[in-house]
């Protein structure tokens, strides 16, 4: 039996010379040690499980469960975020349409929207969307917003018995 050391030795006198030319050698060395981030970015979410009835006019949809939070806070009301520095951020809303026993294409849908200070994210309505019964939809989008914006989330539906549960809003700044 003949084996060759780290160093490429043969130990036995069966080794060849032109082993040594094959032998495969690795040597692990500690890479360069990379500093954390000196900024953290904003981040929080808001959710909610309970039911809550829609009106015919759209109404902030209400949370009930705050974080995690990360230089972003909740605003009085519980039902916004706000951020706390200016930047581009994306913002994802999350909702489940309940109303009927089983899905009917020919039912009403909720409608619900991505709010900042109270009004739709683009004013131009390509932030709202249709969610029908017994559906859940998530919308996400990227805007920038300025230190001190609440966003938050409103909801409607023409249908007076339709409603909505298991929400979430989450935010989270990209730069």
């Amino acid at each position: 039996m003949s084996f060759k050391d780290a160093n490429g030795h043969c130990h036995s006198n069966k080794c060849h010379v032109t082993e040594s030319k094959y032998l495969a050698r690795f040597v692990a060395t500690q890479g360069p040690i990379i500093p954390p981030p000196e900024r953290v970015l904003s981040f929080g979410s808001l959710r909610g499980d309970t039911v809550t009835d829609t009106t015919p006019v759209m109404t902030p949809v209400p949370f009930s469960v705050a974080g995690p939070l990360s230089k972003v806070t909740v605003s009085p009301t519980g039902n916004e975020l706000v951020v706390s520095e200016s930047g581009v951020y994306q913002v994802t809303l999350s909702i489940n349409a309940i109303a009927f026993a089983a899905p009917d294409p020919g039912q009403n849908y909720l409608t619900a929207s991505i709010t900042v200070n109270g009004a739709p994210i683009f004013t131009q309505g390509l932030a709202v969307f249709n969610i029908t019964s017994r559906n859940s939809s998530t919308f996400v989008v990227q805007a920038a917003l300025n230190a001190g914006d609440s966003v938050g989330a409103s909801a409607t539906s023409d249908d007076p018995i339709f409603g909505y549960l298991n929400r979430s809003l989450t935010i989270l700044q990209l730069n």
